[in-house]
Formats: structure tokens, sequence, C-alpha cells
């Protein structure tokens, strides 16, 4: 009876270890790629109480969502026009549809006078960073005949059209819908988890499912840090403005990795990738030599997206936010 009783008892802790990992069954054994300082208490605890259960939550959209790069700059007399064209189209559809402006032109290094900090001239604020100055030379130098010729310009999911990626503002709507009407391709969903203490942290986990098992090039997906509504000066028209709205700032990836993270084996759990990232926002966009204003999580979110890395298609984005 006592053997009875205690086989019994080790199959019940069993089953209840068993359960508790069903609970929670896609953390890493080990998160050596993640800087587990960011979260202020034990790690273990993160991955116990923090790690997103994807079985339990919808996919963050239904429907294909498109993307904006608007390449823009500063001292760019026609660039507010385009933008203002992006905004608006987010605006009709804010769930849907996305912008990522890029400051960087179609030069061999992605510079020119609409992007450089020109102190005299009053535009002190640096709004171009390595990575766009990246993107900015490689569809405008590297990637032959993309389209993209000068500010503004801007591409829609990265679709080709007739060998080009680029058009003028008047047609991005048209694009934008086109995106919109096609069919979803991948089912992705995320979980951002912020930290304020100790060092304006976060993780991102990430759960894509392949939907359309024709897709045979390599894949990827790559995380756009943005900053939105940051007041500085513009030239709109000719016209010196101090005080122009910017949107949707281009930050950067959080990983460093402009073009992403190629979706191999090594992230397939059950059919489905998971990636985890982890990254401090930085200080928010301040004139030059002035003290920082220092990070702003409100105005900040990620866009995520899926992309073809032979024909650069972006297949899916979705926005997260550090605050929701």
């Amino acid at each position: 009876m006592k053997k009875l009783l205690f086989f019994f008892f080790t199959l019940l802790i069993f089953v209840s270890v068993s359960c508790d990992k069903v609970d929670n069954p896609f953390p890493p054994a080990e998160s050596i790629d993640l800087d587990t300082t960011i979260y202020p208490g034990n790690w273990s605890d993160y991955v116990s109480n923090e790690w997103p259960d994807f079985s339990a939550l919808p996919l963050d959209d239904i429907e294909r969502n498109a993307l904006i790069e608007d390449f823009t700059g500063h001292n760019c007399s026609f660039c507010p026009a385009a933008g203002e064209v992006a905004h608006a189209i987010h605006e009709s559809n804010p769930t849907r549809v996305f912008v990522a402006s890029i400051h960087a032109s179609s030069t061999n290094d992605g510079m020119s006078s609409f992007q450089a900090v020109n102190i005299g001239q009053g535009y002190s604020i640096q709004f171009y960073n390595n990575e766009s100055l990246e993107l900015g030379s490689y569809f405008g130098t590297t990637l032959v005949n993309s389209g993209f010729f000068g500010n503004p310009a801007g591409t829609i999911n990265r679709t080709n059209v007739a060998g080009e990626y680029f058009a003028g503002q008047g047609l991005w709507q048209s694009k934008v819908d086109e995106v919109l009407a096609s069919q979803l391709k991948f089912a992705v969903k995320a979980k951002v988890n912020y930290f304020e203490t100790p060092k304006h942290g976060f993780y991102l986990h990430t759960e894509v499912e392949k939907l359309d098992n024709n897709l045979t090039n390599d894949l990827a997906m790559l995380v756009y840090m943005i900053e939105d509504s940051l007041i500085g000066p513009q030239n709109v028209s000719n016209v010196f403005t101090p005080e122009y709205i910017h949107r949707d700032i281009f930050r950067g990836s959080i990983d460093n990795r402009l073009w992403g993270r190629q979706l191999t084996a090594d992230f397939i759990q059950n059919g489905k990738y998971y990636l985890d990232y982890s990254a401090i926002i930085p200080d928010q966009l301040v004139s030059q030599g002035a003290a920082s204003s220092g990070y702003n999580p409100d105005n900040m979110h990620l866009l995520i997206c899926i992309y073809d890395k032979v024909t650069l298609e972006i297949y899916q984005v979705i926005k997260k936010s550090f605050i929701p």
C-alpha cells in the first residue's frame, strides 16, 4: 500500500510540473543574447511570470498592413508636403498603415544638405543616423534603378513595380490600397515588456507563422524604432519653420541589424518562428551640444516587419508601443 501511495504521489508531482511547462512553453533554456539586467528582479522570475504565452494571445493583425518609408530631410523644402500625405494616409487607417520617416538621400553615403546639421541656418538637430544613411545609399546607389533619385520619395512595403521600388507621394495612396487588399502571408504576434528602471529598457518577444508555403526565398524580421511628434526646425516650402512637428522619425533598428534577422530553422518550434530581443530606449533627439532631454517612451514605438531577403518586399508589418 505504501508503494502504491508513493507511486501515486510521484505521478501527481510529475503531472503538476508538466502542466507548469505547458502554460509557458517557449522561453529558451538560456537567454544569453538578452540583456537580463533590464529586468528589475531575478531573471528566473521574468521567465516564469513575464514571458508571454503566445497560445493565449490573439493575432496582432488578421489582415495585411502597409508601411510607408518616406525618405526625407529637415532642409528639404518639398519634403513636408510628402510627409503630410503619408500622415494623412496613416490617419485614414491608423491600425493598418504605418510610416517611417527616414532622413537620408540617394547619394553614395546617403547624406546631402537636406539632412546635414547646419547651425548657422538654424538646422541644429541631427535626425539622420548611420542606418538611415545606409538605407539611402543602398536604394540610391547600390540598388541600380530602384527609383530613388532624390527627396522626397517613398516605398510602400518595398514592392517592386516595373523594376522600381520608389514612387512620388501622388501614388502612395493607391499603392497602400493595393497592399491592404492583398492576401495575408504571415501571422505575427508580438509582446513588448518595458521597464522604466533600472535602464529604460524593454524586451520584445515575437511569434511568426508562415501562411503561404509558396514563398520559398529566405525571409527575415527587422524591427524599426520610431519616435513621433518631435518639435524641431524644418524647411517648409523654402520657409524656415523652427517649431515643425516631425513625425515617425526612424531611430534605427533595435539590434543594429538594418537588414534584420533571417528566419532560420534555429528559431522554429512547432512550425512557428520565435525571435526575442532586448534593447534600451535611446535619448530623445536634441540640439547639438545641448543637454539631453532624456528618453521619451510615450512617443516611441516599434515597427516589426517580415520581409523577403531576395525581392525585399515587406509581407507584414505590425506596430507595438512601449507604453500601452
